[in-house]
Order: C-alpha cells, then sequence, then structure tokens
C-alpha cells in the first residue's frame, strides 16, 4: 500500500508529454462565442524524439470505455504484452457496466486519462462555461469510476484555440496529442485501418503516437491484425539487420517524466517488485 501511494503522489504531478503533434480538423466557420482555431496545429512529434534511435510506437485509444468492445482490444494487447493510454469520456465512464472495464484496464498495467465529459468540440462551444465543465464534469466521472486519479487530457477532434490553452493552463494540463490517424473513427473500415497503420509503420523513423478508438468495431477488428504484423515486420528486421519498431509502454511514456533521479530515490524507499506493480497499475 505504501509502494501505490507514493507511487500515485509522484506520478499524479506527471503532465502529458513535452509536444504535440499536427493533425488535419475540420474548418467550419466558428459558431458564435466561440473561439476561433489556432492557425497552426499542434507540435510533432506527439510525444517527443526516439529515446532509443528505433523507430518507436505509443498505442492510446479514445473515447470508451465500451463494455462491448474495449474487452476486445484489451484482448489484442494483452496478447502482446503491450501496455496503452486510454482517453476515456466521462459520460461513458459513468455508464453501470463501465467501472468492471475500468478496472480490467488498470488491473492489466494501462493508464486512464481525461476525454471530456461528453466529447464535444471545445473550440465551438458557445458557452465558456460549458466548455470548462466538459473537462471537469470528465475527469470527475472518470475518476469516480476508476478511483484514480487522471492527469493526463486529450482534446476531443484535436481542436486547439486560444480557449483551449487557456482552460489548460489554467489545470496544468498539457493537450496529448497524435502522429499517425486511420480515422477508423470515420470509415468504420477495418481493412482501411490496417492498411494506413502497416504503411506508416512501414516507413517511419522516429516516434510515433498512434490514435485508435476502442469503442469501434473496426478497431476490434484492424488491432489484432496490425499486432501480428507488427511481431512479423519485427522477425523480418532482425534477420535483415535492421532497427525494430520498438513498442514504447505507457508507464515507460510516464517514466520518461519524471524529474532525473527522482525514480531512483523512489526505489529506495519502497519494495523494487511493488514499486513495478504501483507504476503499472496506479498511473492515471
Amino acid at each position: 500500500m505504501k509502494a501505490l501511494v507514493v507511487a500515485a503522489g509522484l506520478l499524479a504531478g506527471l503532465s502529458a508529454p513535452p509536444a504535440q503533434a499536427k493533425h488535419r480538423v475540420p474548418k467550419p466557420a466558428p459558431a458564435e462565442g466561440a473561439k476561433p482555431k489556432h492557425p497552426h496545429g499542434w507540435p510533432a512529434p506527439a510525444a517527443g524524439p526516439t529515446m532509443s534511435g528505433d523507430p518507436e510506437l505509443i498505442f492510446t485509444f479514445d473515447d470508451g470505455p465500451n463494455p462491448q468492445t474495449t474487452p476486445a482490444v484489451l484482448d489484442a494487447l494483452a496478447k502482446h504484452h503491450i501496455h496503452a493510454v486510454f482517453f476515456m469520456v466521462g459520460e461513458m465512464a459513468a455508464n453501470k457496466k463501465a467501472p468492471d472495464v475500468i478496472a480490467r484496464i488498470l488491473r492489466e498495467g494501462h493508464i486512464i486519462a481525461n476525454h471530456t465529459m461528453t466529447h464535444k468540440d471545445l473550440c465551438r462551444l458557445k458557452d465558456e462555461a460549458r466548455a470548462n465543465r466538459e473537462i471537469d464534469d470528465g475527469k470527475a466521472a472518470i475518476e469516480t469510476a476508476a478511483g484514480f486519479t487522471t492527469v493526463w487530457f486529450r482534446t476531443p477532434y484535436g481542436v486547439r484555440c486560444e480557449r483551449v490553452e487557456s482552460m489548460l493552463s489554467e489545470r496544468h494540463l498539457v493537450h496529448f496529442h497524435w502522429d499517425l490517424d486511420p480515422q477508423e473513427w470515420k470509415h468504420n473500415n477495418a481493412q482501411k485501418a490496417y492498411d494506413y497503420v502497416t504503411k506508416q509503420l512501414g516507413k517511419m523513423t522516429g516516434r510515433n503516437v498512434l490514435l485508435m478508438h476502442d469503442v469501434k468495431k473496426a478497431t476490434v477488428e484492424a488491432l489484432p491484425e496490425i499486432l501480428d504484423w507488427l511481431d512479423a515486420e519485427n522477425a523480418r528486421r532482425k534477420e535483415a539487420h535492421k532497427r525494430r519498431i520498438r513498442i514504447i509502454q505507457s508507464y515507460e511514456l510516464a517514466e520518461e517524466r519524471l524529474p532525473e533521479g527522482e525514480l531512483d530515490w523512489l526505489g529506495e524507499l519502497v519494495d523494487p517488485q511493488a514499486l513495478v506493480g504501483a507504476i503499472a497499475s496506479v498511473l492515471p
């Protein structure tokens, strides 16, 4: 228990990765009272440069949890020993069946994060107070269902505007963007998602954050095939003496955000095995 409390306290101070990726979003005219979009997207790469020199990949999933689809995503990740970040929508977390799914997500070492209460475009909402509630109510709903604090945040649609930047600054948050978006949320076609992701992974050289959606049937169908392709691709690269595609586990990304030496200091206070479990299960 001491390990959980100490690790949770340290890690609750983490912010999202220091840089964020650019992403194209629709540009309709702002609604009256809404804030205009930022002229530039979010900076790339979303989670900073590669730390190993290998092509690096971080898995993230949005819009859940969905008791009908999220377990299948978890099954695929568990089979390949991958830990991801799940950006949850508050109204989805409030579903009476969601706590069991969230408990499994945490138990299996993934990170949960806030994706607002009802997935509204925070730049286009006329009511600024409503925009603020989207962040705060989403956080509250997810934390109530999970029993853990969340510190990472992603805006719906990846929007950026002065309002969003101000709201995040007030809450000491940083938007956690992405680099690769197969848009399966839009076309709901598993083959298109697979083709896009494998093509991009085959040619990437730095660190990339992959965005997928655990509420979509296309994700459920495409993800196992993508992960099998990754294994086969890395086997081919090993034979050819080429750099492998390295999976950055979500807890490894969180560890990168800790001040230098702090993880060593924490390890002196608690049992190392308990520390590993604490980091994997307590991270928000």
